[in-house]
């Protein structure tokens, strides 16, 4: 990797205090969801944005959610964490994507969607795995946030655009022109920010599950790059999205059967 674009990894401040209570309680097999709504109730602001997310129709609950004690208790430990890392992410690394020609809003929306898409369809499979691809479902595409500082700082947008136009994917402009693709970068930032190795891992495979190191992380992996090819920018399912994350679940061998039903939630509730 670059050494400026180590610098931009490096530039991003380390997450809230409130977050280090919140995977505190989370690393704690012991642990409560009295325990993690008392972790969560010292920020307002997290918990404010937490309820917001919970009540999204994406997700599939028919009632309100009010406190976030009702909401970790219907989501569980491992959602609400996702959800809590991902707000504070944002604070983190403010969103710029403009050299991608995504819009901030094209953004949030994809990350929200990818987890709600994650959320509903592995949770029928094996709940136990949203520990990991949950978080990874929201933040894997936030190292496209630290190229694009890095391709405004060194005037770089124009020729990375310029790639792009040549039809190239995402991956190969950012090897073309920044030497690094987003999800290393990204992996690169969880690891400064202590997350945990196999959700680094994932990150860093998220494009090429077979490079897994293990069956487990291909597994994981797999799930990961069927959402995020599942879901535009823009937040949309779209029919050619849909159709390449068909051929993907195919070829891994996955559940067409239950992505199609976390598929049709998401669509009744847009």
């Amino acid at each position: 990797m670059r050494k400026e674009l180590i610098e931009e990894v490096d530039q991003v401040p380390m997450l809230p205090e409130s977050i280090l209570k919140v995977e505190k309680v989370y690393a704690d097999i012991e642990s409560s969801i009295a325990d993690m709504t008392k972790a969560l109730s010292s920020d307002p602001l997290i918990v404010a944005n937490i309820l917001k997310m919970a009540n999204s129709p994406m997700y599939g609950f028919s009632r309100e959610i009010r406190d976030i004690g009702q909401a970790v208790s219907l989501y569980g430990k491992d959602t609400i964490r996702s959800f809590a890392l991902n707000i504070a992410a944002k604070e983190c690394v403010p969103i710029n994507v403009s050299p991608y020609g995504i819009s901030v809003n094209g953004y949030m929306q994809k990350a929200q969607t990818q987890n709600a898409l994650i959320t509903n369809w592995v949770s029928k499979i094996d709940r136990s795995a949203l520990a990991i691809l949950a978080p990874a479902s929201f933040l894997v595409e936030i190292g496209k946030i630290i190229i694009s500082q890095y391709l405004i700082k060194n005037n770089l947008e124009n020729e990375f655009k310029n790639s792009l136009s040549d039809k190239k994917t995402y991956e190969a402009s950012e090897l073309e022109i920044c030497g690094s693709r987003s999800y290393d970068v990204a992996a690169t930032l969880f690891f400064n920010w202590n997350f945990d190795s196999d959700l680094v891992h994932l990150v860093r495979y998220s494009d090429e599950p077979e490079d897994a190191l293990d069956e487990e992380s291909k597994k994981f992996a797999m799930y990961l790059k069927v959402a995020k090819t599942a879901v535009g920018f823009n937040g949309e399912l779209s029919k050619e999205g849909l159709e390449e994350a068909y051929d993907l679940i195919e070829e891994y061998e996955l559940d067409r059967d239950l992505f199609d039903a976390a598929v049709e939630k998401i669509e009744l509730a847009a």
